[in-house]
């Protein structure tokens, strides 16, 4: 009977952690799907707005102002001649517009020419090697230092690794499991004239 207990235990234990993993991935994929989601409706949204730019920027077309006061140098400037849609001739003196620096590409990097202070690191990411010789002196030290970082040290299973909501479908899928199991144990454990109504 033992021995009968201790497979069904270890069969439970099998569900209980296949049961979890299968409720962490669901809860991983759903918040992968709301992210995207969301990323998908920012995107739309940026996309519209970015037309609606372009629409008004198309519609104006670019301007130049050029002044109506003719320059002092007007006499030995440059001519161009030119005949208008009337038919009428023009001349007029060519001006010459500077060069406009472009828009320089992105940068990877930049030198930095001074430190920037920043706040202090909250978790010790590592337990660093001081040597035999300092444990052996000093045998608190590395306490000290976890102690100085509220005992946070990067790679520590956190304690609330299972948060209710998934607590909560999982006590009801193994519940269902359960009484599936006991079902199906009473109606192997039943005569066969009695399943049968005969």
């Amino acid at each position: 009977m033992v021995g009968m207990r201790g497979k069904v235990l270890a069969e439970w234990k099998k569900r209980v952690k296949s049961e979890y993993t299968r409720l962490r991935s669901l809860k991983r994929f759903k918040r992968a799907d709301e992210i995207k989601a969301a990323w998908n409706d920012n995107r739309s949204k940026l996309n519209e707005l970015l037309e609606q730019e372009d629409q008004t920027v198309i519609g104006m077309g670019p301007v130049w102002v050029c002044s109506v006061e003719a320059p002092a140098h007007q006499a030995v400037m440059r001519r161009t001649h030119v005949t208008s849609s009337c038919g009428e001739p023009l001349s007029i003196p060519i001006k010459t517009i500077t060069a406009v620096n472009p828009i320089p590409t992105m940068y990877t990097w930049a030198p930095l020419q001074q430190n920037f202070m920043v706040e202090d690191e909250t978790v010790l990411h590592n337990i660093p090697y001081m040597g035999d010789e300092v444990l052996d002196q000093d045998g608190k030290f590395i306490e000290e230092l976890i102690r100085n970082y509220d005992g946070k040290v990067h790679g520590d299973r956190e304690t609330g690794f299972i948060d209710d909501e998934i607590f909560v479908e999982l006590v009801d899928t193994l519940v269902q499991q359960y009484q599936g199991c006991i079902l199906k144990d009473e109606a192997t454990s039943l005569p066969e004239n009695a399943v049968t109504g005969v």
